[in-house]
């Protein structure tokens, strides 16, 4: 029996990230429409934990 693994393969222009951060994200969603809410939620939660990170970062370095 044949087995069938959909893949995507991406080639992203660094100079323009969030265009190709957006595009990545709305070529994967497709894949799993029943979860769209679930991805975007956890996207959005994994760029609240960087930002608080980024945040603490920021403010040990002018601590310094």
């Amino acid at each position: 029996m044949a087995i069938i693994q959909p893949k995507v393969f991406i080639e992203l222009d660094p100079l323009d990230p969030v265009a190709e951060i957006c595009a990545v994200m709305m070529a994967l969603i497709p894949y799993q429409p029943n979860n769209e809410e679930k991805i975007l939620i956890g996207v959005g939660k994994a760029i609240e934990d960087r930002l608080q990170a980024l945040r603490k970062e920021v403010k040990a370095h002018a601590n310094k």
